[in-house]
Order: structure tokens, then sequence, then C-alpha cells
């Protein structure tokens, strides 16, 4: 729902109004607003019934630095809420739209970072259990936090009769849901292996099931138990916790022309709160075998006689046993043995109709070459190079930038290993890096991985010195303004906002690690703010909260930390929290350094990171190290005096 802007403008008044009176807003302006998620049941008075609600200011707890959560809140005649809109971190503005049915919450839209748009959805109560994320803030789900296997049969239908395939999308496993999981390598070729036909497969189902339309009605998922592997056997992070396959009934039409049918939604694997598909989905009631060799692969092209299924089971007999050596060694030996039958498999489309098949497995050698080339293997290496070459014979391949793009990423990787501690030859080295990626962007402008190429380079650019920070602002500002819808561009435009950041307001607005309360770090205005960003994979991380600890101590009641996790699992960040204790408050959204909203926020591509925040809510400096922090706030606070 589009929102006018008398009534938008009145909203954003409701914290904070305790001065101005209860007649500042009434029962009819929360009203006029409407769930902007679809099919969402909650309770709504008729015209009749408006004259007997009613509307408070409720007042909740005090936050740090004085400030009050408020909330108003409206009514019926029987003392049911109805409608809770907050301010849930006492700054003023509302952030988080509360709707309720029969007097319980059914549903929830929250303004996480305090811009004014919805960035997250939560079905609660009789609606349900899910938690979806709009980072892009366009109103479409773009991740899910939460959502049970029920709930993703339903969006998986309803991409499918929207053929909606950025829906798809967003219940996809992803690259950090893979780290999370921590799997094997092998475990985790074969689940990107569906991945990479998951594109095809849904517009090839979207065409069979072109019939299906707004009438068509979930009626319910079928599964046997869901399946687990000890994290202990396989030798991952996590216990892999997975449905082999799973069938959704759903009915088209109604009445006496009503009838059913069958969808399969393929493996399902749950990651945290959140369950997601590793394919597309396929018409008809016949479920994906749960055992066998062929089948294990459903989804990706198969070549046709028994030369190719006996390479597809060769294929799967190596990644069920894995990497089998410890190190690199083993790592290099299982992804050169993977990408010579894969090889054998892409040789077998020799066809001009059949590129895109053979693409499809041509991938998966690039990523197996890449992977053994960055632990050191020179044939992998090379490899790639005589890929490359071939390729060139067909320069409107999409192939070729694939390999290309890896081969000098491969290159960088064994150079990095070969440089000495002078300065002089990193700064070589990133020199022809920063020259690698220029002529691949040049070369490769439309490219699929252009993108990636661009964010490196902008990096590369950043990181090599203050002399070049206006090269990496150029970067940045070229994949935004050449492909503004690509997941990068996002990123790409947090560089941006924190190359230039110093002087103005920090926008941090975030669930805390403890409980997923919503904070706002303008509850800090009066005092400094230290802003760190970490995880506790990275080394730093233990020695610069001591290091913080020790900066911070002679400022009490002037200071407060702010620590944002980019842990891939929160429960990582407590764990490391537990063994390394730090007051302050914490922070936490799911995704890592590669998809949380925090990361992407301000750019955040390398850690650990720092910001000093002024009282006035804007920042010092986004260059401030650990252990020169007390130095920073006694200039800060220097300043400060002289100012008053």
């Amino acid at each position: 729902m589009r929102i006018g802007f008398k009534l938008l403008s009145t909203l954003m008044l409701l914290a904070g109004l305790q001065s101005v009176g209860i007649a500042a807003v009434t029962v009819e302006q929360i009203l006029a607003y409407k769930p902007k998620q679809a099919n969402i049941e909650v309770s709504t008075p008729t015209a009749g019934e408006l004259a007997t609600c009613s509307i408070e200011l409720e007042k909740g707890k005090v936050l740090p630095g004085g400030k009050q959560a408020t909330a108003w809140v409206v009514k019926d005649a029987k003392g049911n809420v109805l409608r809770k809109f907050h301010d849930a971190n006492g700054v003023g503005g509302v952030n988080m739209y509360a709707y309720y049915r029969d007097g319980e919450e059914a549903y929830r839209e929250i303004d996480s970072n305090g811009n004014g748009k919805i960035d997250q959805y939560r079905w609660l109560g009789p609606n349900g259990s899910k938690w979806g994320v709009d980072s892009d803030e366009d109103g479409k789900i773009d991740s899910w936090m939460a959502i049970s296997p029920e709930e993703l049969s339903q969006e998986i239908l309803a991409a499918v009769v929207n053929k909606d395939g950025k829906r798809l999308d967003a219940l996809m496993i992803s690259k950090a849901d893979l780290v999370a999981l921590g799997l094997p390598a092998a475990e985790t070729a074969r689940i990107q292996a569906k991945l990479a036909a998951s594109a095809a497969q849904f517009q090839k189902t979207c065409k069979e099931l072109a019939r299906l339309d707004d009438k068509t009605i979930w009626v319910h998922l079928e599964t046997k138990l869901p399946q687990t592997i000890a994290a202990d056997a396989m030798n991952s992070t996590s216990d892999l916790v997975r449905y082999r396959h799973a069938t959704i009934l759903y009915q088209e039409g109604d009445g006496k022309n009503a009838k059913h049918d069958w969808l399969q939604t393929g493996e399902l694997i749950q990651v945290g709160k959140a369950w997601r598909v590793v394919q597309s989905p396929t018409p008809g009631m016949e479920p994906v075998p749960e055992t066998g060799g062929v089948e294990k692969i459903v989804g990706i092209p198969i070549p046709s006689g028994p030369e190719g299924q006996a390479l597809i089971l060769k294929l799967n007999e190596l990644d069920q046993k894995g990497v089998t050596k410890a190190g690199p060694a083993g790592i290099v030996e299982f992804n050169l043995a993977r990408a010579a039958i894969i090889e054998q498999i892409a040789a077998m489309y020799t066809k001009v109709e059949d590129r895109n098949k053979r693409d499809v497995w041509l991938r998966q050698v690039a990523d197996c070459y890449a992977a053994a080339a960055q632990q050191g293997d020179k044939p992998a290496l090379a490899r790639l190079g005589e890929w490359r070459i071939a390729l060139t014979k067909d320069a409107t391949s999409p192939m070729l930038a694939y390999f290309a793009l890896r081969e000098i990423s491969g290159q960088y990787a064994q150079e990095l290993t070969k440089i000495d501690n002078k300065p002089e030859s990193l700064t070589k080295l990133q020199e022809g890096w920063k020259a690698k990626l220029t002529k691949f962007v040049t070369d490769f402008p439309a490219a699929e991985d252009t993108p990636d190429a661009i964010l490196g380079l902008g990096m590369v650019n950043e990181f090599f010195g203050s002399k070049t920070e206006e090269e990496a602002k150029a970067a940045y500002s070229s994949l935004v303004k050449n492909f503004p819808t690509h997941a990068l561009a996002k990123r790409a435009q947090g560089c941006i906002d924190r190359l230039t950041l110093e002087g103005k307001e920090f926008d941090l607005m975030a669930p805390t690690l403890a409980n997923g309360a919503i904070f706002n770090v303008n509850t800090f205005k009066g005092k400094a703010a230290v802003v760190y960003y970490w995880a506790g994979w990275n080394e730093l991380a233990a020695t610069d909260f001591n290091k913080i600890k020790l900066g911070m101590k002679d400022f009490s009641g002037k200071a407060e930390l702010v620590s944002v996790n980019l842990d891939a699992k929160a429960a990582d960040a407590t764990t490391f929290l537990a063994a390394n204790p730090v007051g302050g408050t914490h922070l936490y959204m799911p995704g890592g350094l590669e998809n949380s909203p925090l990361a992407v926020r301000y750019g955040i591509t390398a850690l650990p990171v720092m910001f000093l925040v002024g009282p006035d809510g804007k920042v010092v400096s986004r260059h401030v190290q650990a252990s020169t922090l007390d130095e920073e706030l006694k200039k800060l606070f220097k300043v400060a005096e002289k100012d008053k």
C-alpha cells in the first residue's frame, strides 16, 4: 500500500509525542495503515465501530541514554488490541508496526535501520512463523531468517504460480548458509551442482504449469520424517538436517471443476530457523528417489546413453568419498579428479543447441580448477588458462569470462604466497592485481562476474593507499550505475557511504544479539559511541576487545561501545563473547561478512573495522585503531570541552 504524504508525516511524529497530546494521532489514522504483504488476516473494525475504539500512548522501558520506548495502541470496544505502532528505541518516528487478530499479535513490520522504509516482515501467532528480510526495501522478501517447511512450500508454489524467480531465489540456500553449515567439500559441491541448474529448471516448470493462476490453492505438504547426519559423522560444523524430498498438494479451480495435482520441492535443508531449497520445483507426483546414483543430480542435465550414465555414477561415487587427505593436498587431489570427470561429461554436449547444458558442467570445471589453484596447484592454474584460450574461439560464450576471472584470481592467490615481507613486493603484486582486474572489466563489461571484479577493483584501490581512494569510489560508483539491480550494488553503495562518512550521522539500527530487541545508535547521543565490527573467526577480535576495554576505562559515562558481529551464526558470537567478555551493546543480523545487512550497509569487506561517533551523532573518524582508542577519545573530549 502506498501511503499519502500527510498520513506518513503524521505517523513519523508518533514517537516522543507525550508532550503533544493524544489528539495529535487518531484511531482513523492508525487504522488507515494496512499490511504490505499479501493475505495477512488481522482484525479491523467496520466504519460503524470506529467510534467505539480507543487510542492511548503506552510507555515502555527506559533505554540507555535516558530515552524511553513508546507505542500508540488502538483497542476495540472489548479492550482487544488492534494495532500497536512502536518507537522501540525512543528516538522519534515509528520503527515497528504490529497488527493484531482477535487480540493476539499476528503480523509485524520493522524498519530496522531507521530510514522510514520497512525492511523486515514477521508473521506471528495465527498467521505463522515466517520472518523475512527485504534488503533493498522494495516490498519483496530477499531472504528468510525463519520459515517452516510448510510455509516454505507455500512460497515455492506462489513462486511458480506468479512466475516469480526472485521469490524462489529468496528460498534458495546461499553461500553464507553453506559456510554456516561447514559441510565437507564434496557435499557442498553436490548442493552447488543442484543450484547451478535451478534457474533453467524453474523456467521449464513455469512453462509446463503456465495454466496455474491466482485461484490455485495450496492444500498441504507431504513429507516423511526429516533426516539428520551428525556433524562429527561428516566432519562438518553443524548437523545436516534435511528432507530428501517433499511433495506439495495443490488445488486448481473450485467446486465441481476443482482438481488436485502435485509439485515436487526436491531436497530441503534446515539452516538455523529457516528451511532452504537447493533446486527448483518439478511438476508431478513422483518424488526424487532417496537413494541411487544418477537420481542424486536431478535438475542437472545428464547426457543420454550408458557412457554418460557411467560418468555420472563415477562422479557421485567421488563426491560421496569427498576429500580423503588432510590439508591442501587433499583439496587439490579431490578437485582435480572431479574436474577430470566433469570435463568428460561436458564434452558429450557437442551440439550448438546444447551449449547451455554444457555450460552447467563447465562452471563446475572452472570452480574445481579454481579451488585447486587457490591451494597453489600450478597444473590447475594452467588448465584454467587452456580453457580460456579454447573458449576465445566463441567470444559470445559466457564461460570465457567465467574462466578468465578464476584464472587471474588463481594467479593472484599463488603469487601472494611467494612474496617476501618487503613493502615494495606487496605494492608490485597489488599493482599487478589491479591491472588484471581493470583489463577484465574492460574486456567483459557485461559478464555475470563483472560486478564481482569491479567490487574487487574498488577494494584493491581502497586498501592500497589513500592516494587511490578516489579511484575506489569511482569503481564502486560504476558498479552502482551500471549494475543497479545486482546484489552487489547495495554493498558498493555502502562502500561509498563509508568512504564519505566523516562528519555525517552514523546510521546503525539493528537487533541485539542477546534478545533481538531493536537498538539505534542514536540512543547514545550526548555520549561518544565506539562502533566495532568484528567476527569470532578473526584473530584480532580477542586482543582488540582487551585494548578497547583499556582505552575506554577512563571515559565511563562519556563513551559507549557498540559491537557489530558478522559471524555466520549468532551462537558463534555468543560463545566467543562468553570466553572474551566485554561490556557494551552487541548487535547481530544473519548473513555473515558476505550477506549480513549490517555488513552491506557500509560496505564492510574486511575485519575488524572501528568508527568513532561523536556526542552529536556524527562520525569523527572511520580509521580508529583499538591500540590508540584512548588517544582518540582524549582528543575528542578535549575538542568537545573547547566547543562548550
